[in-house]
C-alpha cells in the first residue's frame, strides 16, 4: 500500500490545538467554493463535525479564501487548498490549529472534503482536501501503510453535492513539483516565448447560505481589474471592481445574459469561474444551477 502523505497540511504550528467554539444552529449549512475553472458546492455537517465546520465559515467570513489557490493534487487521491496566496506564493498565516474530530463517524468517501493537517491529529487550521476516490485508509485507525502504522484520522466534515465533476476535472490537470507540493495543478501550460505560462486554479470567493435554493437560479459576479463594467439581462447587475454585490436570483430556466462594457484604453481580458472565454454578450445556463463568474479587465496591452 502506499503511504500516505502525513503532509496533508504543508505547514506545521507550534500553537496549542484548542476547540472552536460552539456552533449555533443558525449557522450556514452550504458553502460555494468558486473557483478559477468553476464552482463546487459544499454541505458542512455540523452535527457530526461542529469544531470544523465552524472553523471553515471563520476562515471564510474572514476572507482568508479569496485569491488562494488548489496547490496540491494527487491523481486517483486528493485535491487540496485553502492555504497558499496566489500572488505572493507563501503560506498564508492561519488561525489556531482545531482539535480533531476524527472518528465522528463520517469517512473519507469519493467526493466528501476534509480537514488537512501535519503529523499531529490536532494541527488543522485552514487548508482542507476533496476526496477523488474512496479513502478508507485517512479514516480514524486504519492502517497508513504495509508495516500497519496506524492513523489518528483525518477529519471529514462535508460533502459535495454540486461540483464534483470540477473537482476531478482539477485532479487530471497536468501537475507540476514544487519546493512545496508534489503536484500543484495547472488549467493551462502555455508556451510564451521565454518561458511556460502555467495557470493556476485559484479560489477566487466562497458564497454561503443555510439552504440550498430549489426555486431560484443566483447568478454572481465578481470584477478584476479596472477599465470595464458587467451589466445583465434581465437587469439587477451593474458591476465594476469596487462593487460589493453583483448578485441576480431569478426563477430556474429565466434566460440571463452579461453584457461586457470596456473603457477606452482597456480591453477585457477573460472570464473564469463557471464563465469562460471571452465573449462580451454570455448568456448562462440557468435552468439547474448558479453560476459564479469573475470578469477580468485590464489596459490594452499590459
Amino acid at each position: 500500500m502506499r503511504k500516505i502523505f502525513t503532509s496533508l497540511l504543508f505547514v506545521a504550528s507550534a500553537s496549542s490545538a484548542l476547540a472552536a467554539t460552539t456552533t449555533s444552529a443558525q449557522l450556514p449549512a452550504i458553502a460555494e467554493i468558486q473557483t478559477s475553472v468553476g464552482t463546487v458546492t459544499i454541505q458542512l455537517n455540523h452535527d457530526k463535525a461542529p469544531i470544523s465546520s465552524k472553523n471553515f465559515l471563520d476562515y471564510v467570513n474572514s476572507g482568508f479564501y479569496k485569491n488562494t489557490f488548489i496547490h496540491r493534487s494527487v491523481k486517483d487521491f486528493v485535491v487540496q487548498g485553502g492555504g497558499m496566496d496566489a500572488k505572493t506564493m507563501q503560506f498564508k498565516e492561519p488561525k489556531t490549529p482545531i482539535v480533531s474530530e476524527a472518528g465522528n463517524g463520517l469517512s473519507n468517501l469519493k467526493g466528501t472534503v476534509a480537514m488537512a493537517r501535519t503529523n499531529d491529529p490536532n494541527s488543522a487550521t485552514s487548508q482542507f482536501y476533496f476526496n477523488l476516490k474512496d479513502n478508507l485508509v485517512l479514516d480514524k485507525d486504519a492502517p497508513l501503510d504495509d508495516q500497519g502504522t496506524k492513523s489518528a484520522g483525518y477529519t471529514v466534515f462535508g460533502e459535495i453535492i454540486a461540483g464534483l465533476d470540477v473537482v476531478e476535472k482539477i485532479g487530471n490537470y497536468t501537475t507540476i513539483a514544487t519546493g512545496y507540493s508534489e503536484g500543484v495543478p495547472f488549467s493551462e501550460v502555455t508556451d510564451c516565448g521565454f518561458n511556460f505560462c502555467l495557470k493556476k486554479v485559484i479560489i477566487e470567493n466562497v458564497y454561503t447560505s443555510n439552504v440550498v435554493d430549489t426555486l431560484n437560479s443566483i447568478t454572481r459576479v465578481t470584477v478584476n481589474g479596472t477599465g470595464g463594467r458587467i451589466v445583465s439581462q434581465p437587469t439587477g447587475i451593474s458591476c465594476i471592481a469596487s462593487s460589493k454585490s453583483c448578485t441576480l436570483k431569478k426563477s430556474f430556466g429565466t434566460a440571463v445574459t452579461l453584457n461586457v462594457k470596456v473603457s477606452k484604453g482597456y480591453e477585457f481580458k477573460g472570464w473564469t469561474g463557471d464563465c469562460s472565454g471571452n465573449n462580451v454578450a454570455l448568456t448562462l445556463d440557468t435552468k439547474t444551477k448558479n453560476n459564479n463568474c469573475t470578469a477580468t479587465f485590464g489596459k490594452i496591452g499590459a
